[in-house]
């Protein structure tokens, strides 16, 4: 199962990429939405996670262009913030920082899970 992690917080990111790794996913990383978008174009991913937050254009704005770009067929996508009044596009699970390592696995399995009964 693919990932695209955008963070723009290279510490968080390294920890993250590493934690979903040793539960045996395969994880890319992005640093702006910007970046993530061009990831999004060129490859395929069973999640997106994404900071909301990021230099530039922020997390909302990557998921809503890759949708309006037909990117996301097939593809959960989770968005994780500090900021407590954020509110993500329709379908997007948020979750807020700091995170709960149990629980952003739990969330990130059960954002996946779908994806696996039908071969995803």
């Amino acid at each position: 199962m693919k990932i695209l992690l955008v963070e723009d917080n290279e510490d968080i990111r390294e920890g993250l990429t590493d934690l979903l790794e040793s539960e045996g996913y395969s994880v890319s990383g992005s640093g702006t939405a910007e970046e993530g978008l061009a990831r999004l174009r060129s490859d395929s991913f069973h999640l997106v996670i994404t900071d909301y937050m990021l230099p530039g254009q922020n997390g909302d704005w990557m998921l809503e262009q890759a949708e309006r770009e037909h990117r996301l067929r097939g593809t959960s996508a989770l968005m994780i913030t500090a900021h407590p009044r954020v509110r993500p596009p329709a379908g997007v699970r948020l979750m807020h920082k700091p995170l709960d390592i149990d629980d952003f696995l739990r969330v990130v399995y059960e954002s996946i899970t779908p994806l696996r009964a039908v071969g995803g």
